[in-house]
């Protein structure tokens, strides 16, 4: 048992000082970018491995959210801990952003909460991955629509496409 909390300790840490150090390298690299085109790459990149490890933790297909109110899984800890690392690293990478989002900061500061209180209770994994999953799938979405747009994909057939599904889902 406390093998599992140091993992999930040594995720959470060495998560956000990679998310931090792929912010860097990704402002390195497109300089000539605003702030926010970085961050939403970091996004995109996080919300789909965070889909993706979500989606391995189901245990059982026929009832994805089961079993409910038990036990988390190490793998579903694992995930929490993953999303936790991005959710620190962003919450602190605003702050040095030229603009300060209140409601970014409050929204970031509530799911740090949960995944710690589900972390430390070591219960409903289920339900919390699955909200994590519910939550990310649309992300890449939201965060290629401005991307396209800062790369200069205004109103083309790309961009269409994109904010057509952005609109159509939300």
């Amino acid at each position: 048992m406390e093998e599992d909390y140091i993992r999930v300790i040594n995720i959470t840490v060495f998560g956000v000082i990679s998310w931090g150090l792929i912010f860097i390298l990704l402002r390195r690299i497109f300089s000539n970018y605003s702030f926010d085109f970085s961050t939403r790459i970091v996004s995109a990149l996080h919300a789909t491995v965070a889909v993706v490890l979500a989606t391995l933790t189901i245990q059982d297909w026929s009832c994805p959210v089961c079993p409910t109110a038990s036990t988390s899984t190490i793998q579903q800890m694992e995930t929490m801990a993953f999303s936790l690392s991005y959710m620190i690293y962003d919450l602190i990478c605003s702050h040095f952003d030229q603009v300060i989002s209140i409601d970014n900061a409050v929204h970031h500061s509530i799911c740090i909460l949960g995944f710690v209180t589900g972390l430390c209770s070591r219960e409903c994994g289920s339900e919390i991955v699955a909200a994590l999953w519910i939550g990310e799938i649309s992300t890449p979405f939201l965060n290629l629509r401005v991307i396209l747009k800062e790369i200069g994909y205004r109103d083309t057939d790309l961009n269409l496409a994109v904010d057509w599904h952005w609109d159509y889902n939300s």
